[in-house]
C-alpha cells in the first residue's frame, strides 16, 4: 500500500514548482518546493540508489531533522504573534541540539532516532495548532476559501498525529517480528496519511495556481 507514496510526493514537489511564480511573495510558502524537494531526495535515494533491503537509518536521522527544522522556520514565519515566534525559535534550537547529542549517545547503530522524531513531532504540531489558532481567532473575518495554507495545516497536522505512533515504535517494529498484524496496520496508516497529506498539498498549490493567489 506504501509503494505509491514516492508518486504523491513528487507530485507535490512538481505542484509547488508550479506554483512558485504565485507563492515567491510568501515568505514561508516559497519555503514548501525546498522542504518537498528534500523529501523526495530521500526517495529517489531510497529507490534507485539504496543497498536493496537496507536499513538507511543514518541517513533518515539526518533529513528528518532537517525536515522538522524547516517546518519550524515556516511556522515562525507565518505566525504573527511575538510569543509565538520566541517559542518556535527556542523549538529550532533545541531540536538541532537534542538531535545531536541524542545520535551522538543514544543512538544505537542501524536504529532510527525516535527519541529527535518524537520531539520533533511534538514541535511542529505546537507550531501548526498556534498557527491554526491565529486564523481561527476572528472566524467571522476568516474565508476558507481564501486561505489554501489553513488546508495544507490540518493535512500537517493530521499527518503528524496520525503517524507518530508508528515512527515511535519503528526500532522496535524492525527488531521484534512476532507482530505482523500491527505492523501492517501501522503501515497502512502511515501509508494513508500520507496520501492525505501530499494530495492536500498538491491540490492547494494547483489551486493557487488557478487563483494566481495564496491568501
Amino acid at each position: 500500500m506504501n509503494r505509491y507514496i514516492p508518486y504523491f510526493e513528487f507530485a507535490a514537489f512538481l505542484s509547488s514548482l508550479l506554483a512558485f511564480p504565485v507563492i515567491k511573495n510568501s515568505k514561508y510558502l516559497r519555503l514548501f518546493p525546498v522542504l518537498l524537494l528534500m523529501i523526495v531526495l530521500v526517495e529517489v535515494y531510497q529507490l534507485f540508489f539504496a543497498a536493496k533491503g537496507s536499513v538507511n537509518a543514518s541517513m533518515y536521522n539526518i533529513m528528518i531533522p532537517l525536515q522538522y527544522l524547516l517546518y519550524l522556520i515556516i511556522f515562525y514565519l507565518a505566525v504573527n504573534q511575538p510569543g509565538y515566534k520566541r517559542f518556535l525559535l527556542a523549538s529550532a534550537v533545541v531540536l538541532v541540539a537534542f538531535s545531536a547529542v541524542t545520535q551522538v549517545l543514544f543512538l544505537e547503530e542501524n536504529h532510527f532516532n525516535v527519541l529527535a522524531y518524537c520531539l520533533g513531532s511534538i514541535l511542529v504540531i505546537i507550531g501548526s495548532i498556534m498557527k491554526l489558532y491565529e486564523m481561527l481567532q476572528n472566524p467571522t473575518d476568516f474565508n476558507f476559501l481564501r486561505k489554501p495554507f489553513f488546508y495544507m495545516l490540518f493535512a500537517f497536522l493530521l499527518f503528524t498525529t496520525g503517524t507518530l505512533p508508528y515512527f515511535a515504535m519503528s526500532n522496535w517494529l524492525y527488531i521484534v517480528t512476532t507482530y505482523k498484524n500491527i505492523l501492517q496496520m501501522l503501515v497502512n496508516v502511515m501509508s494513508i496519511m500520507n496520501y492525505v497529506l501530499y494530495t492536500t498539498y498538491t491540490v492547494m498549490f494547483l489551486w493557487m495556481i488557478q487563483r494566481k493567489d495564496y491568501s
